[in-house]
């Protein structure tokens, strides 16, 4: 398959964005489907998969760790942050006490120790800019 560059990765050309696998655009397939539609886009090559802690709430970020955990070493793993599910409602938030909350919870769902990609969803305009980014770095920085 075709490569491009993501940063310092090379990734397949095409990636999977993994939301319609809990979250929008009607009802999402079952967990059974979910699961089958990651190993098919592993198995023809796709190695860079997308998804965000906004995604089913959480529950794309546990999809994609359970069903990709044994193949982590293969692939890049992007998620965002910046918006998040609160009592069943979108909530943006970008401070970076949220941001970094966002993340170690993001670790645990995907069941790895890095997230390769972790970016903004949103950008929180209550928030300067410079400090969520701030908190990004200091994320980058602890690895």
């Amino acid at each position: 398959m075709q490569q491009r560059r993501i940063g310092p990765f090379s990734v397949s050309a095409l990636g999977l964005g993994c939301m319609n696998l809990s979250h929008a655009y009607g009802t999402p397939p079952s967990p059974e489907v979910a699961e089958k539609v990651l190993l098919k886009a592993l198995e023809q090559g796709i190695d860079f998969f997308d998804t965000a802690a906004l995604y089913g709430f959480g529950s794309n970020e546990k999809l994609v760790g359970r069903v990709l955990k044994p193949y982590r070493s293969q692939i890049v793993l992007a998620s965002k942050c910046g918006v998040s599910g609160v009592d069943g409602k979108r909530v943006i938030d970008g401070r970076p006490a949220t941001l970094k909350q966002t993340c170690e919870e993001s670790l645990k769902n995907l069941q790895t120790e890095v997230i390769d990609l972790y970016y903004l969803h949103r950008w929180d305009k209550r928030i300067p800019i410079e400090e969520s980014i701030g908190a990004l770095a200091d994320l980058v920085s602890a690895g």
